[in-house]
C-alpha cells in the first residue's frame, strides 16, 4: 500500500479486532476499533482530512480485515464502497457542498455510511428493481429548499446498528417512466427506526437489519429517470464489486491460514507426525492456496485498472472468482479438519460466511450472462 498511514491504521485496527471475541453475534466494538484506528477515513481525499486510499489500498485493507472476521469486513466494506464511489464519481454528478458535507461528517464525527436500497419483495436493485419507498419534496415543491420526506422500509441494510447515515433510494412521484432519487438520511433523525435483521446462514455478525422510514427527512443527493444511466458512471458498481471481492477473498485466506496452523499443531495417534505431514492434506491445502492466490492476482489487477484507467469491465469477474475460490477453500478446510472443523468455531463460521458471497451482486448468473454476451458480440459475423 502506498501510504504508510494506511499501513499503520490497518495494523492498529487488526490488533484491536484480534483482541475482541468475534463470533456470530454482532459486536459493535469492532466498528469502534476501526474508527479509532482512523480506517473509516480510508477513501476520503487527503485534502479533506482522509487517508486518500486507492481502490488497491481498499482491497488490501478489506481482505486483511476479512481474514480476521468476515462480518466485520463486510460491514466495513459498506463504508469503503460508498465513500470510494463518491470520491471517484464524475465531477458534477454529486454537488460539491454535499460531498464536502459527507467528508466533514466522516473526518469530524466518525460517520459510517451504507446504501439502503433493497426492499422486501422488490428484488435486487442491481436487477433494476424500482423502489417502493416514496419521496415527497419539501412543501410539495420540488424546487423548494429543505429536506424531502421519505416513507418506506429497506431490508438487508448491513451494519445497521453502527451506521450514522444511509443513502436511501426512493421513487419520486408516480410518473412513468419512474424517477428515482438517492437521499442522504441522518439515522438519528425523527421518523427513522432500526429493526433487527434476519436469522441468516452466514455473516450473522454483520447485523443486516431493516430500516423503516416514516416521514423521515432526507437530503437529495441525485435523481434520475430509471431508463437513464447513473450520473456517477461505473464508480458505484466498481467499488461495490471490488469491496465485496476483497472481503470474501480475505475470508478464504483466513480459513487457509487457520487450517494450516491447525494441521501443523494436530498430532493424532502416537503423536509422531502432524496432520500437515499427510500427503492428501498437503494436496488439499495446495489446491486451496493455488485458487486463492490466483483470485488475489485477479482482484488486485482489476483494482489497479480501476485506479489507473477507471476500467470496470472485469469487476464482475473479480467478484465471481474471489467468491468461488473462497467457497471452495472453506470446503477444503472442513475436509482437512474433519470433525474438529465441523464444530462451532472459526472454520465452521468461515464455511457459512463464504456462502453469503453468492447472493451479493454482481450475482453469478448476471456476471456469466454478461461474459457470454461479450463473447457472442465479438465473434458474431457482421451484417
Amino acid at each position: 500500500m502506498a501510504e504508510s498511514t494506511i499501513e499503520h491504521a490497518l495494523a492498529e485496527a487488526a490488533a484491536g479486532l484480534r483482541a475482541l471475541d468475534l463470533g456470530d453475534a454482532f459486536e459493535p466494538r469492532a466498528a469502534q476499533v476501526l474508527v479509532e484506528a482512523g480506517l473509516h477515513r480510508l477513501c476520503v481525499p487527503a485534502a479533506a482530512g482522509g487517508l486518500g486510499g486507492s481502490a488497491l489500498d481498499a482491497v488490501e485493507v478489506l481482505s486483511a480485515i476479512g481474514a480476521i472476521d468476515g462480518a466485520t469486513g463486510l460491514g466495513f466494506a459498506m463504508q469503503v464502497h460508498t465513500t470510494g464511489a463518491l470520491r471517484d464519481a464524475p465531477t458534477g454528478s454529486v454537488s460539491e457542498p454535499m460531498i464536502e458535507r459527507i467528508w466533514s461528517a466522516v473526518v469530524g464525527d466518525g460517520a459510517l455510511f451504507n446504501n439502503a436500497a433493497t426492499e422486501e419483495g422488490g428484488g435486487s436493485p442491481a436487477r433494476g428493481a424500482i423502489p417502493g419507498t416514496q419521496a415527497r419534496p419539501p412543501g410539495g415543491d420540488a424546487a423548494a429548499d429543505g429536506p424531502w420526506r421519505l416513507d418506506g422500509e429497506k431490508t438487508w441494510t448491513t451494519w445497521l446498528p453502527n451506521l450514522s447515515h444511509a443513502f436511501v433510494t426512493a421513487r419520486i412521484g408516480e410518473a412513468e417512466p419512474a424517477e428515482v432519487g438517492t437521499f442522504l438520511v441522518d439515522l438519528a433523525a425523527p421518523g427513522v427506526e432500526r429493526r433487527p435483521g434476519f436469522e441468516a446462514l452466514g455473516m450473522r455478525g454483520s447485523a443486516s437489519g431493516r430500516l423503516v422510514l416514516a416521514d423521515a427527512p432526507g437530503d437529495l443527493v441525485l435523481r434520475r429517470c430509471v431508463s437513464a444511466p447513473d450520473p456517477r458512471g461505473a464508480a458505484p458498481q466498481a467499488w461495490f464489486g471490488l469491496a465485496i471481492a476483497a472481503v470474501y477473498l480475505g475470508i478464504g485466506e483466513g480459513a487457509r491460514d487457520a487450517v494450516a496452523a491447525w494441521a501443523l499443531d494436530r498430532r493424532p495417534g502416537d503423536g509422531s507426525s502432524a496432520v500437515a505431514d499427510i500427503p492428501s492434506v498437503q494436496l488439499r491445502l495446495g489446491r486451496m492456496d493455488g485458487a486463492l492466490r490466483a483470485a488475489r492476482i485477479v482482484v488486485l489487477d482489476v483494482a489497479r485498472r480501476w485506479d489507473d484507467k477507471r476500467e470496470a469491465a472485469d469487476v464482475g469477474l473479480a467478484k465471481l472468482i474471489a467468491t468461488q475460490a473462497t467457497v471452495d477453500a472453506t470446503d477444503e478446510a472442513l475436509r482437512i479438519a474433519g470433525g474438529p472443523g465441523f464444530l462451532v468455531g472459526r472454520l465452521e463460521r468461515a464455511f457459512r460466511d463464504a456462502r453469503a458471497g453468492l447472493i451479493n451482486p454482481p450475482l453469478e448468473d448476471v456476471a456469466l450472462a454478461g461474459f457470454a454476451r461479450s463473447v457472442l458480440e465479438r465473434v458474431r459475423p457482421p451484417g
